[in-house]
């Protein structure tokens, strides 16, 4: 692995930072923030008999119509036989069909409402008491990061 490339140096340079503590500390505590929220939200949609993995898929499909099973895969961070697995399912519990098909639309549109009003309840309890002035900053910081990521 090219250490230089992902941040880490075998000798800093004058004036540079070292990747210390702080920067693994906040990666971590993303990493936990989001693997606790998807365990308060499997839990508020299981009543719904949906996955926060399901939900992604459904989103995106709702998003992107006529959608591939492979780009819908890449779009929810999944390999694409998990993703071909969930639509598989998602197909016989009559959320989406590969054909066009106005019944099983609705259905999953019914299924994508309710789930995205508890996703965004969720969301409301979560950063509550924060300034919008800081979600403001960290949406955008997590934006930038994500493109650069997409760059590397």
């Amino acid at each position: 692995m090219d250490s230089s490339k992902h941040g880490k140096q075998s000798a800093k340079s004058p004036g540079e930072p070292a990747i210390g503590k702080p920067i693994l500390e906040r990666i971590t505590k993303m990493k936990a923030v989001l693997q606790g929220l998807r365990v308060l939200m499997d839990e508020d949609l299981q009543p719904l008999g949906i996955t926060t993995s399901q939900l992604r898929m459904l989103w995106s499909i709702a998003e992107n119509p006529g959608i591939s099973g492979a780009k819908v895969a890449r779009l929810c961070s999944v390999t694409p036989q998990s993703g071909q697995t969930t639509l598989a399912m998602m197909e016989t519990q009559g959320w989406v069909r590969r054909r066009p098909s106005e019944a099983s639309h609705r259905k999953g549109q019914r299924i994508l409402v309710k789930a995205r009003q508890l996703a965004e309840a969720l969301d409301r309890r979560l950063w509550k008491g924060i300034d919008e002035h800081d979600l403001a900053g960290l949406d955008a910081a997590l934006r930038s990061a994500l493109d650069k990521l997409t760059r590397m």
